[in-house]
């Protein structure tokens, strides 16, 4: 039988160091695709998007009309207040009288 107190042979980590490496590796050339990549690249980059201007004009056109609805409801909403305000100063004003006269 052996003895627990005998040294375990030594195992090999190859298989780590090979996974090790690999990862180092596909890094590597995941960074030097993406800061790297083609040293002829001058870095100059050119969109051309045909009809955008007419694009940004309908959204400049709806941003402006939903702006005004915007406001014109809250405008709808400031007269109603201002509306119920004054009826409920209207029968405060009425109960006053009633019960002055009684």
């Amino acid at each position: 039988m052996s003895d627990p107190r005998e040294p375990h042979e030594r195992s090999s980590n190859s298989t780590l160091a090979f996974i090790v490496g690999g990862l180092v590796v596909a890094v590597a050339v995941i960074a030097w695709i993406m800061y790297g990549g083609d040293a002829g690249d001058d870095g100059d980059i050119n969109v051309e998007v045909e009809g955008g201007s007419e694009a940004v004009e309908d959204a400049a056109d709806s941003v402006g009309d939903a702006a005004q609805d915007a406001a014109d409801s809250v405008g709808d909403a400031a007269q109603d207040a201002a509306d119920s305000v004054d009826d409920a100063a209207d029968d405060a004003g009425d109960a006053a009288e009633d019960t002055t006269n009684q």
